[in-house]
């Protein structure tokens, strides 16, 4: 294939294309990009798969019932494999999810470019889910517990075969990298590739989060102090650490207003979780569309973001467009975007308090070094460009396309 003809390529994922759900984001606004450069994008996602059949979102026991779908149906990979088998020959590259297809290129009849992605390495989130206890745990609780554990090996196993059965591996930080070349001894397969913002989304943060950084405003945020988290609400995120967290922020800080963006969980449960005193100066918004969070961020001054294990973190990147220093824990992926801002801006994991203390010295800046630090933040974020990252992940696979077999 000569590198300046078109690619086509198949999009595979077992979740709903939804902007809203960083799972299938990253896939639909790289498809977005890959179609203005010309090339062809098919999508196939679980509704294309099931159709009318296809998971909608209960309301009452929706993890639970999430997490029975995949044997109360055909799996979403036996739709895969039968799509590759019959359609499979229109396609240059497929561009699937981990796991979607656990099988070889010859059981697919696939003679292309077979790519299998991760936005968060699946083994390495199970390991942390079966890690972690809750130190209360519900009969919810201990039923989705119950589930995983009758789930997760035959996933595990899916996950790795996909890898294994891959020409390339679409990784989101150089540590999922190390795990594979470790673990199964695929380094030579792996690309590391961060997620981006596209031009026009950036602006909008840049817009409504910064406000030019006139000097009124950057006061405002300083004098009317607000954290802002966004992120669901689950231990692996990290909500075990805030009631510590925010404890620690009010008494150094007892006007701060904080707001919890896209938790996913109603405020009854969570203020439940916190169990705190007077949880007064604390807004709880579960879900918000994707193109109303600039408006949300207008007047936020920092942001937290107390996750474990992260494959990049988008929370952190767009807050950083909005030229929001943030604070993370030191894992991968956060620390792609914030050691480039400043490595203080990463604290020890697992330690609340270290978070709290240095969100308190970034909430007592004074005006100038508020406004330089909010600058490097937006800077480092228009770095991730989704336009570059898809440029660079096209010119890989068109790299290994070349190398196939029957070229």
């Amino acid at each position: 294939m000569n590198a300046a003809q078109p690619l086509r390529i198949l999009v595979m994922l077992h979740m709903p294309l939804d902007r809203n759900f960083g799972g299938s984001r990253v896939q639909l606004e790289l498809g977005e990009v890959w179609r203005s450069l010309g090339h062809e994008v098919e999508y196939f996602d679980l509704v294309r798969a099931f159709g009318d059949k296809a998971p909608r979102q209960p309301q009452r026991f929706a993890r639970i019932k999430a997490l029975l779908a995949p044997f109360l149906r055909p799996s979403f990979a036996q739709q895969a494999r039968q799509f590759i088998r019959t359609e499979g020959h229109r396609f240059d590259v497929i561009d699937a999810h981990q796991g979607n297809l656990p099988c070889s290129k010859a059981e697919l009849n696939y003679q292309g470019l077979l790519v299998v992605r991760s936005v968060g390495m699946y083994p390495l989130y199970v390991a942390f889910d079966h890690q972690a206890r809750p130190s209360q745990i519900t009969w919810r609780g201990w039923l989705v517990r119950q589930i995983l554990q009758w789930r997760d090996p035959q996933e595990i196993r899916h996950c790795l075969a996909s890898f294994r059965h891959a020409d390339l591996i679409n990784l989101p930080n150089p540590a999922e990298a190390d795990y594979l070349a470790q673990t199964l001894g695929l380094g030579e397969k792996c690309r590391v590739f961060p997620f981006g913002l596209a031009p026009e989304r950036r602006q909008a943060l840049a817009t409504m989060g910064a406000k030019d950084f006139s000097p009124l405003h950057l006061e405002s945020r300083l004098q009317n102090p607000q954290l802002t988290f966004i992120g669901t609400w689950c231990v692996r995120k990290g909500s075990q650490d805030w009631r510590s967290l925010l404890l620690r922020l009010w008494a150094a800080l007892p006007d701060l207003q904080v707001l919890f963006l896209g938790t996913r969980s109603p405020e009854t449960v969570i203020l439940r979780e916190l169990a705190l005193p007077q949880p007064q100066n604390l807004t709880i918004i579960p879900d918000y569309r994707s193109e109303d969070l600039p408006a949300f961020l207008t007047d936020a001054t920092v942001g937290a973001f107390p996750s474990y294990i992260e494959g990049f973190g988008f929370a952190i990147l767009e807050k950083l467009a909005a030229g929001i220093p943030t604070v993370a824990y030191d894992i991968p992926g956060p620390q792609t975007m914030l050691n480039p801002v400043d490595p203080s801006l990463l604290t020890p994991l697992g330690k609340p308090e270290a978070m709290a203390d240095k969100l308190i010295q970034l909430l007592t800046l004074d005006s100038e070094s508020y406004r330089a630090l909010a600058h490097r933040c937006q800077a480092v974020a228009a770095q991730f460009c989704w336009q570059q990252i898809a440029q660079d992940t096209l010119t890989a696979y068109q790299s290994a396309h070349s190398r196939l077999p029957h070229h």
